[in-house]
């Protein structure tokens, strides 16, 4: 803190509880290696808050119509890890990217993948041609409910006593 008498730190004396904190001048401080090494760790904790912070602000660099597209349409109809192998990318990087976690420098590899295959795809169904796509999810069928009748001898048919 900087006041009319000069520089002064807030000092925690070794061995002393908080409330024993004191303001003490610049003057006062004997190893000036201490103020040294304080200052140089203030300036990375600094230099590391505007690091995330910039990082936290960064902009989502994903196609919004392409993203829209894979999630309406392609995985809609077909199996997240069967349209990545179809388009020629990982599952993970797939998953990745429609979350928005994959990394920066990959968005644009990706993106161009995603983008030819689904050129291709839109080709092939608007011609009636379906077989380089992958197979469509099935039908979930409604779950359904037997009930079997317990047999009469406990399962042991066939044994006499």
């Amino acid at each position: 803190v900087e006041g009319g008498g000069g520089r002064e730190y807030r000092i925690k004396w070794r061995g002393w509880g908080s409330r024993w904190n004191t303001w003490e001048p610049e003057r006062h401080i004997i190893d000036q290696v201490i103020l040294t090494e304080w200052e140089e760790t203030k300036a990375r904790r600094a230099a590391s808050a505007a690091r995330s912070s910039a990082s936290a602000s960064r902009t989502d660099e994903r196609d919004q119509a392409l993203l829209a597209e894979y999630r309406d349409k392609w995985l809609a109809r077909h199996a997240q890890a069967a349209v990545a192998r179809h388009a020629g990318v990982s599952p993970g990087q797939l998953s990745a990217w429609l979350k928005g976690t994959i990394g920066h420098r990959a968005v644009a590899g990706v993106e161009l993948k995603l983008r030819a295959w689904a050129a291709a795809a839109r080709g092939q169904l608007a011609s009636g041609a379906s077989d380089g796509l992958p197979p469509a999810r099935r039908a979930k069928r409604p779950a359904t409910m037997t009930c079997a009748r317990k047999p009469a001898n406990n399962g042991r048919e066939g044994r006499g006593r």
